[in-house]
């Protein structure tokens, strides 16, 4: 029986991609069909089912019977390729920290090198910050390809599991720590100042409010779900607020 794939070698690395190429080929050599155990398709599957399943109703909310049912796989399927349903949930929060990776580390090197440009001059940071907000709701909001990926991220910050530290200091340290440099350069303090820290989160709470509560936005406002366009209205709007916190002026040409 095959080990849980560890965090070095989850989705999207090379330890991942010989692991399928391996099932891939044992799979044909052996004739299996769709679904069996041995096929590369039948683990796609079942992390792809999974995540999407955790995300929704969390680790004790799913029995392996119905992650087996989503992904159309032998109940053994699961213990053949994860270990269990505790080594799969552990491998689609790896698959997760892949998966988010490439939309939010651009994002944070460029926020962290237009703080650095500003060189504490208010105008550029304000336009830095702006940027920067604007571009997490579309990240946040928009990006489909991400969608459960978003949902499980929530639900881990509102009932961690143990591979929230894992979470935490892959993909969630990173972008606190960049928006507490940009709060501190606003305010002129340290960026692990305790303030610095909680206005930090302010700011990164702000955005995700609007995922966590796509519902109630949608229902308040008689919309069927986010689009480009209203996903641009939310960032208008909220983005005068959040430099306003950070007592900066809003970019030149934007509305007062």
């Amino acid at each position: 029986m095959k080990k849980a794939t560890k965090r070095n070698a989850a989705h999207g690395s090379g330890g991942a991609a010989s692991v399928d190429t391996v099932d891939a080929a044992a799979s044909n050599a052996a004739g299996n069909k769709p679904g069996r155990p041995g096929g590369a398709r039948s683990r796609a599957r079942i992390l792809a089912s999974a995540g999407k399943l955790f995300a929704a109703r969390g680790f004790n909310g799913v029995s392996t019977r119905e992650l087996a049912r989503a992904a159309n796989v032998n109940l053994g399927a699961i213990n053949y390729h994860f270990g269990g349903k505790r080594a799969l949930y552990h491998e689609t929060v790896c698959r997760l920290i892949d998966d988010i990776g490439p939309l939010f580390g651009p994002i944070i090197g460029r926020l962290r090198e237009g703080v650095a440009d500003a060189a504490g001059d208010p105008v550029a940071l304000s336009r830095c910050a702006a940027c920067f907000v604007e571009s997490m709701f579309v990240a946040v909001l928009g990006e489909q390809r991400i969608h459960w990926q978003m949902a499980f991220l929530l639900r881990e910050f509102h009932q961690p599991s143990r591979e929230f530290p894992m979470l935490l200091a892959e993909r969630i340290n990173p972008m606190h720590d960049a928006v507490s440099v940009l709060v501190a350069a606003a305010l002129g303090r340290k960026p692990d100042a305790p303030e610095v820290l909680i206005r930090a989160q302010g700011v990164i709470g702000q955005i995700m409010s609007f995922g966590a509560g796509r519902n109630v936005v949608c229902a308040r406002l008689h919309w069927s779900d986010y689009t480009r366009q209203r996903i641009a209205d939310i960032a208008s709007v909220m983005i005068p607020s959040i430099l306003a916190s950070l007592g900066l002026p809003e970019p030149a040409g934007e509305s007062a």
